[in-house]
């Protein structure tokens, strides 16, 4: 969350200097996913006491995103920091429209506005989930 452009250029000091992360809405996140990870152990852990075959699954995106950013590179990306449409740094939803002056690459870019993801991104999303959704299906 703290490495969405929209959330850097909101609370970043130098936000169009300087684009780093914001640490303490990433370790918000973080300690998020670890709670709702538990809490969804103890709510599987209760259907399965109570018969009811139901089963839960947490799908990670939080740590692929954060590889893609950490090494851009690795995934082919060379921006990490601003979205590819509009300024990158502030606009979404309907900010971004058939108006809005778009990057000549969008696939060099992890954000697609200042929040979502770009469609390559969201492959290596899919890539990262797959044991997962693999899991389902076998199940």
């Amino acid at each position: 969350m703290g490495c969405l452009p929209v959330m850097i250029t909101i609370n970043s000091p130098s936000a169009f200097l300087k684009r780093d992360c914001i640490a303490k809405y990433s370790s918000t996140a973080r300690d998020y996913n670890i709670l709702l990870q538990h809490e969804l152990h103890a709510m599987q852990l209760q259907l399965n006491i109570n018969n009811k075959g139901a089963k839960l699954y947490y799908v990670d995106i939080y740590g692929p995103i954060a590889d893609m950013i950490q090494a851009p590179q690795k995934f082919g990306f060379d921006e990490v920091s601003s979205g590819c449409c509009g300024s990158g740094f502030i606009e979404a939803s309907f900010m971004c429209n058939k108006n809005s002056d778009l990057c000549t690459d969008p696939s060099k870019y992890v954000f697609w506005d200042s929040i979502h993801p770009t469609e390559k991104a969201y492959h290596h999303l899919f890539l990262a989930s797959l044991p997962i959704i693999d899991s389902i299906i076998n199940n």
